[in-house]
């Protein structure tokens, strides 16, 4: 009895101590793999998140219950791409080809956006609602002499009725100059304008589209139009030769849907002005509603890095054409070659002086040919 106590005794020990050694190597496996991966044993004395970390996988730690769905793909939200109608002219007096890529390239590298071309379809323009499908509508057009109160009242109505959104360019304000049907919709009334020179763009007062627009900004050949009546907000304005200050950039509203207008854009060094170009895209971005009170685009309509194919379609009448470079070259011979002879009896007068002389020069207008038989004469053949 007394013999067997010992032998029991050392039965339990060498049971004990098997369990024990049974228990501690998983342990000790694992604190062999925690070193391979950070070259000290002691890792096991860590924190399990201050271990992720050692280990370098702070942005993939997940535990057991998470994994299961760790081959799941995670997806950025997507969201829509504006999508604009540019509506432009053959340029007589503005190269309207490469106007058109400036505009479409200067607003892509700064928001989402996506563009068809409308190019002189006047009866698209009168007879359909040319506005369906787009957000907003960019007007770079010239129809100086065109009444047509059928075709105004059409144009009017897609923002007015339909309520897209609008952004109107240069040129587009003096159209129809000669009725009073077409200023309306712009919120800005001009039927002349200043000598090219320098204009220094004055702000007035803040606005979310005038972000990245600098207090003291100078375009270095540009047309002050001068203002008749306005009733918009202005955003800029340059002083004129009058001594007068006249809105250069403005919004409007009719009803709750807002219209950008600018009458700067005469010449390629202000469409290749990447602070013009920036205005011009936080106004699309502002009228369709996708630029904050910080002027930051909302998400998702920030630029997308491809500012490759950006056109999606051209649509002109048969035959009509940009006339580009070479054919606007030979519409401004055309017309120098009308207004010549009435231009030197101006400067040669030696009775008119000043603004008698301007005055002069004014009237010599009514010598120039119609912008449509330009266009005809001048227009590339195939």
């Amino acid at each position: 009895m007394h013999r067997a106590i010992p032998f029991c005794m050392s039965l339990v020990f060498l049971l004990f101590y098997s369990a024990s050694y049974a228990i501690d190597e998983p342990i000790t496996e694992s604190a062999t793999a925690t070193e391979t991966l950070s070259g000290s044993a002691a890792i096991t004395d860590i924190p399990a998140d201050d271990i992720a970390e050692t280990i370098g996988i702070t942005d993939t730690f997940i535990d057991d219950e998470e994994d299961s769905s760790s081959d799941e793909t995670v997806t950025e939200p997507a969201y829509p791409t504006l999508k604009a109608l540019i509506l432009t002219s053959p340029g007589v007096y503005h190269n309207y080809e490469q106007q058109t890529w400036d505009i479409g390239h200067g607003i892509v590298e700064r928001a989402n956006v996506r563009f068809d071309v409308s190019l002189a379809e006047p009866e698209r323009w009168k007879t359909t609602d040319y506005s369906e499908g787009y957000d907003v509508l960019i007007y770079n057009i010239c129809m100086a002499d065109n009444q047509d109160p059928d075709l105004i009242a059409n144009m009017r109505r897609q923002t007015e009725e339909l309520g897209v959104p609008a952004v109107f360019i240069h040129c587009t304000m003096h159209s129809f100059r000669e009725t009073d049907l077409w200023w309306p919709l712009l919120g800005l009334k001009s039927k002349a304008h200043e000598p090219k020179r320098a204009l220094r763009q004055v702000q007035n007062g803040q606005h979310p589209v005038l972000t990245g627009i600098p207090q003291d900004w100078v375009l270095s050949e540009d047309e002050l139009y001068i203002n008749l009546d306005f009733t918009g907000q202005s955003l800029l304005s340059t002083v004129g030769e009058d001594g007068k200050p006249h809105t250069t950039a403005w919004i409007d509203y009719h009803g709750l849907t807002p219209i950008f207008g600018t009458t700067l854009g005469h010449s390629e060094d202000t469409m290749k002005n990447t602070v013009y170009q920036q205005l011009i895209a936080n106004a699309v971005l502002f009228v369709t509603g996708n630029l904050s009170s910080d002027g930051q685009p909302s998400p998702g309509m920030g630029p997308t890095g491809n500012s490759m194919d950006i056109f999606d379609s051209f649509s002109a009448p048969e035959g009509v054409k940009f006339l580009g470079r070479e054919g606007q070259d030979c519409a401004l011979r055309k017309i120098a070659v009308a207004v010549a002879p009435c231009y030197l009896g101006c400067v040669l007068n030696p009775f008119e002086w000043g603004e008698a002389t301007r005055a002069c020069k004014k009237a010599c207008e009514v010598h120039l040919p119609p912008s449509d038989d330009l266009i005809k004469a001048c227009a590339p053949t195939l």
